[in-house]
């Protein structure tokens, strides 16, 4: 009987578990998630994320907000900072980014609309009255108006004052505050006279830019290899009614190679200076720019990558110096014997006169036109004797000095080896190798130590 009685108890269980079982439907998709809603009076911004993305909720608030910040459309007003730019369409494209970036991380009193995720995907709705956000984009101004008009006045004083150097600090600082407005109308009122802010900072940032003038020599003469001194490369910055500026950066350029020291400061004159320690280029002209080093300026100034971007494109004024490169002269002293009598013909000395004619470099007879006078001392001996063949050795050496009797270059040897069956013939012949050696190297050497400046040795 029990057996009979459990088939049904269990049957009568399966029917009640299957009659409780209820059909679980899919999520309906909210109209904003499948498209774009649009609200009057408020700026929409719709996030999302994948929920394999660490902390997706928070990377869907940001999507979310970068979306809000999308739809508040910049259009520049002709009377803002960057219609007063006069490349405007060059620069207004690097800003609309910035802005939509500054206005990101400003935004306030936005509100979650709503909310939904399924098993993949998180999003979210903000919004933003046009009206909360057109009040505290006025507020913000004003405050950033007051700020920047406080650096505007410094900028003023210092101008007023003949302080360039300040008043450009000044005036780059005084943009940081209104940055976020760039495409805005931005007034003041500024010693009884309202005036667009924005426009009258660059306005007066470029007036005292390009009112400062550089002048130094337009040329200087100089040999290859030798080095020109701080008072023959003096710079002068001045503005406009020629006071000397102080403290203004100076950029160097040299068309030869680059400086290692190529930036300079005026001193209380307004003067800078500058040394180069060797000219080593075989060009007949080289040129030297000096340019107000206004980069310095403005990274002193700001930190801010924009600003920076921008104003670093403007032009600067600058003073060319053209170097006129001539060669120096060499004198060529020798004395040269074999096997104890001396050369007539001297055959070293004239091989290195012949080589050093053919690199480009003059040769003087006269010491006192000279730049580097050589002196070579050469002689032969016998080193001994294989069969009948005369071995015998050249001892050379090469020393060249400069006007001041300076040692430059030096070389020596004594291990140029000839043989003959006769002595002087064999002395003849390591007088020939010598002269090989002169031709092959020697001469290369002493120019390239000549053009690397006498410093170098």
């Amino acid at each position: 009987m029990k057996r009979i009685l459990v088939l049904p108890l269990v049957t009568v269980i399966m029917l009640g578990c299957g009659g409780s079982k209820k059909v679980v439907q899919a999520p309906v998709t909210p109209s904003w998630v499948q498209g774009r809603p649009t609200q009057a009076g408020y700026y929409i911004g719709i996030g999302s994320a994948r929920k394999t993305t660490p902390d997706y909720q928070q990377a869907a608030k940001q999507s979310a907000l970068a979306d809000l910040a999308s739809d508040i459309s910049v259009s520049i007003s002709s009377q803002s900072v960057l219609n007063a730019f006069e490349s405007q369409n060059y620069f207004s494209e690097d800003f609309r980014s910035s802005i939509r970036a500054e206005a990101q991380k400003e935004l306030e009193g936005y509100e979650v609309v709503d909310s939904w995720e399924d098993q993949n995907t998180y999003w979210i709705y903000y919004r933003l009255s046009k009206d909360t956000y057109r009040r505290m984009v006025e507020e913000k101004k004003a405050a950033a108006a007051a700020k920047s008009l406080d650096f505007y006045d410094k900028a003023i004083i210092a101008i007023e004052g003949n302080d360039s150097r300040t008043a450009l600090l000044m005036l780059v600082k005084a943009l940081e505050p209104i940055k976020p407005f760039f495409a805005e109308t931005i007034t003041a009122t500024y010693r009884d006279k309202q005036i667009f802010l924005g426009n009258e900072i660059i306005s007066t940032l470029t007036n005292t830019l390009y009112s400062l003038t550089v002048k130094g020599p337009n040329a200087v003469n100089v040999k290859l290899g030798f080095g020109i001194e701080s008072n023959q490369l003096t710079y002068l910055v001045a503005s406009s009614n020629g006071v000397a500026q102080k403290s203004i950066p100076l950029k160097i350029n040299y068309t030869e190679r680059p400086l290692t020291n190529n930036r300079i400061i005026t001193n209380n004159q307004g003067e800078a200076s500058f040394s180069i320690d060797a000219v080593r280029s075989r060009k007949q002209t080289e040129t030297i720019t000096v340019e107000v080093d206004f980069e310095s300026i403005v990274k002193e100034a700001t930190r801010d990558f924009a600003i920076s971007k921008i104003l670093t494109r403007f032009k600067t004024p600058s003073a060319e110096t053209r170097l006129n490169i001539s060669r120096p002269k060499f004198y060529v002293k020798s004395n040269e014997t074999n096997l104890g009598l001396a050369i007539e013909r001297k055959p070293l000395a004239e091989a290195l006169k012949r080589k050093i004619l053919e690199t480009g470099f003059p040769i003087t007879d006269n010491p006192a036109e000279a730049d580097y006078q050589i002196n070579l001392n050469a002689s032969t001996k016998q080193t001994g004797q294989s069969g009948q063949y005369i071995q015998v050795s050249l001892n050379l050496q090469l020393t060249v000095t400069n006007a001041n009797g300076n040692t430059v270059y030096s070389h020596s040897t004594d291990r140029i080896n000839a043989s003959h069956f006769e002595a002087q013939t064999a002395g003849a012949n390591a007088y020939t190798n010598a002269v090989k050696r002169i031709e092959s190297n020697i001469v290369e050497e002493l120019i390239e130590r000549i053009i690397k400046g006498d410093r170098a040795y």
